[in-house]
């Protein structure tokens, strides 16, 4: 895209609410689903060796079995539950940084900028979209970053992430930003407050959800 012009550029920064609560909602349209999935298949096994101990309480292995189910549901909701508290603690760490936003008829490119002064030390990482989900791909990019990323080298810059719209990008709209999410690697957050109304509307159309 570098030999492109771009639509529209602008810088943005992201508040660690709009973060919190944009993970939030990516976990709801994502990872929701697949674990009332899979709670409603090990609810419907656990009924059936409740019944069977209804009819025999002496069967030991469909106890053993009902608490297994029950035991994947709890760890299931608690690892999601616990992730999104990691994510938070993890995104203080890149909370000040700027991100610019290159806007293409096919694409976008999205590049960290230098942090404030005080906040140079601090690693510049991506935090994985959903590790819990049926993936389990490592992802990249800038926006959110990876809890344990490997440091870049001393003075080397980032380099920017390139989305091309497709087919493996879906992008969702919410009251104050558009989520960006590359199915089976990683999402963006665009906050709606660094953008006018009609610069807002226009990414609207770009992104096909006028």
């Amino acid at each position: 895209m570098a030999n492109k012009t771009p639509l529209l550029e602008r810088s943005y920064h992201i508040p660690l609410a709009m973060f919190d609560d944009a993970f939030r909602n990516f976990q709801k349209k994502y990872a929701y689903p697949q674990n009332f999935l899979l709670t409603a298949v090990l609810l419907a096994v656990a009924g059936v060796y409740v019944h069977a101990v209804i009819k025999d309480n002496t069967q030991t292995l469909a106890y053993i079995l009902i608490l297994t189910c029950a035991a994947i549901i709890i760890v299931r909701w608690y690892r999601t539950l616990k992730l999104r508290r990691s994510v938070h603690e993890a995104l203080k760490e890149v909370e000040q940084d700027t991100y610019a936003l290159s806007v293409f008829e096919d694409g976008l490119e999205i590049r960290t900028e230098d942090a404030p002064a005080a906040e140079e030390s601090a690693p510049e990482a991506e935090v994985p979209a959903e590790p819990e989900n049926a993936d389990g791909e490592k992802p990249d990019g800038n926006g959110f970053q990876q809890l344990f990323p490997e440091e870049p080298a001393e003075d080397e810059p980032i380099p920017p992430t390139e989305i091309r719209f497709g087919n493996g990008v879906k992008i969702h709209e919410y009251p104050e930003y558009f989520l960006v999410y590359l199915v089976r690697s990683n999402f963006y957050v665009i906050p709606k407050k660094d953008f006018s109304e009609d610069e807002t509307a226009q990414l609207r159309k770009i992104f096909r959800l006028a």
